[in-house]
Formats: C-alpha cells, sequence, structure tokens
C-alpha cells in the first residue's frame, strides 16, 4: 500500500491581533483543534501577533479562525517562474 507524503508547510507568516487575549484566543483554538494541517505560535517580542504556517488547501479555515478571534494573517504574494 502507497502512502502518499503530506504536502510541506508553507512560509511562516503573521497574523495580528487588536488585543493579546485576542491572540491568546486564537493560539488556544488553533491548538484545540490538534489540526496537523496549521500550526500557530506566539510571535517572539510581539505581543499581539502569531506565527502562523499551513499545507495547501488549509488557509481559508486558519484564516476564518483568525478573522473569528478579531485577527487578520499577512500573506505575502509571491509570484512563481516558470
Amino acid at each position: 500500500m502507497h502512502i502518499p507524503l503530506l504536502p510541506e508547510f508553507g512560509p511562516w507568516s503573521v497574523a495580528h491581533f487588536h488585543t493579546v487575549g485576542a491572540r491568546d484566543r486564537f493560539l488556544m483554538v488553533v491548538a484545540a483543534q490538534e489540526l496537523t494541517e496549521v500550526e500557530a505560535t506566539p510571535m517572539p517580542h510581539e505581543n499581539r501577533a502569531a506565527l502562523v504556517r499551513w499545507r495547501p488547501g488549509q488557509f481559508l479555515g486558519l484564516n476564518d479562525v483568525a478573522h473569528a478571534n478579531g485577527g487578520r494573517i499577512i500573506v505575502r504574494a509571491m509570484r512563481r517562474r516558470e
């Protein structure tokens, strides 16, 4: 039986929140869901931000969780060279 490898995580992005409490609620929700397709951790030296990353196809769900907690994820747009 062949088990396909999961795609790699994308690069870390920053999620900004209005308050420390909002950021902490976001981190608790992500941790409670025990998602293996997303990662979130407090951003060092910035108590109202979190570092987030996700596997392809998981951004919208993570963004919904951030938005529900008063946050927004900043994504750097990159263009592929062909």
